[in-house]
């Protein structure tokens, strides 16, 4: 080979390796501009989830401030009104947002309540979630089977309640697990109990909620909630229904129901003298109209915190609205927790339309 042919070789062979180096390096250059882009990204991530949780943690400071300072003072038409609308209360942060949604706790039947602080059965509350379960179409004996396994699953001893179900009956399913011996801490606990499946708690779900026990006043008499009648959705008349019917039936109740919600004032909703007036004249015996109120004595707030794309949902229910003495009795994590919608026929029909488009 001339001096010229191995001197051309050795170029092309020196060309070749520079051009094999300078492929390796970008490569690395590029994975390594990738792990610098992912390494960004997870940093910002990191600092909004961050920054979103002090937010969350912000936001239940401001509630209980915005509950005793502005809420408590509003007249009980201004409360019903602000309920009834449902508009969120929208409080921009530094690349986010915090959003408020206030609803009325008296719209939903308290699963606690079927129990005394003391642990002993409140029998009306027995029977009016009772009623509820056949308003919504559950048959008698499954409607009494599941108020007694409501009982025994929070109740603190092993006896069991006619028709219901304790340990005995739960420590025998796969996987085996035990009752609660205690209140419910949010509904979603219901699922667990003794003849529930999927498609009666999402028969349920929009109408039950957790709270406090029952609990007595000094004579021994039952201090049940009242039910907010200004700011309840017709949707919902199930709850008043029940709460009304006293020792009748929740079927009987339901025209009483009926009249209230139909003949309330659109704007203003009752006023108290109004209500009062509007109770003479429902003619059915043995209802408890005194389970009717235009007062808010219970609050549900609805808590969405947004920081870019990272976002914290949490449920607060805050008791004793109506005395003025707040108490946080439920706190609850995630969308899952917010106060299910009641979809009307016209809503659900509108949506099978759009998506047979």
């Amino acid at each position: 080979m001339s001096q010229t042919s191995k001197s051309q070789s050795e170029k092309g062979t020196i060309l070749l390796t520079t051009l094999l180096i300078m492929t390796v390096m970008a490569a690395m250059t590029v994975a390594l501009m990738d792990d610098i882009r992912l390494a960004v990204r997870r940093t910002i991530n990191v600092q909004a989830y961050a920054q979103v949780d002090w937010q969350a943690r912000g936001a239940e400071d401001f509630i209980t401030a915005y509950l005793e300072t502005d809420f408590l003072e509003m007249e009980p038409a201004a409360k019903s009104a602000l309920l009834q609308a449902n508009a969120p209360l929208v409080l921009p942060t530094p690349g986010g947002a915090i959003t408020l949604t206030l609803k009325d706790a008296s719209h939903c039947f308290n699963l606690n309540s079927v129990l005394f602080e003391t642990g002993e059965q409140n029998g009306q509350a027995m029977l009016e979630f009772t009623e509820l379960a056949k308003l919504l179409g559950v048959p008698q004996n499954q409607a009494v089977a599941l108020s007694s396994a409501l009982v025994d699953w929070q109740d603190p001893d092993q006896q069991l309640t006619p028709g219901g179900a304790e340990d005995g009956n739960y420590l025998r399913r796969k996987p085996p697990y035990r009752t609660a011996d205690t209140a419910l801490r949010s509904p979603d606990e219901m699922r667990a109990l003794n003849g529930m499946d999927e498609d009666l708690w999402e028969l349920f779900q929009p109408f039950v909620c957790t709270g406090p026990p029952s609990t007595q006043d000094e004579n021994g008499d039952t201090t049940a909630m009242s039910v907010n009648v200004n700011s309840l959705q017709p949707e919902r008349l199930a709850v008043l229904a029940v709460a009304i019917s006293g020792s009748s039936s929740g079927e009987d109740a339901v025209p009483a129901a009926e009249m209230l919600i139909r003949d309330r004032p659109p704007l203003t909703g009752y006023s108290a003298s109004g209500l009062e007036t509007k109770k003479t004249e429902i003619t059915v015996e043995d209802l408890n109209l005194d389970r009717v109120s235009i007062e808010v004595s219970a609050i549900f707030v609805e808590v969405t915190t947004q920081v870019g794309l990272a976002e914290r949902a949490r449920t607060y229910r805050y008791d004793g609205v109506d005395t003025g003495a707040l108490r946080l009795t439920y706190r609850g994590w995630g969308q899952e927790s917010f106060r299910p919608e009641i979809k009307t026929k016209t809503e659900t029909k509108s949506e099978t339309e759009v998506d047979a488009r």
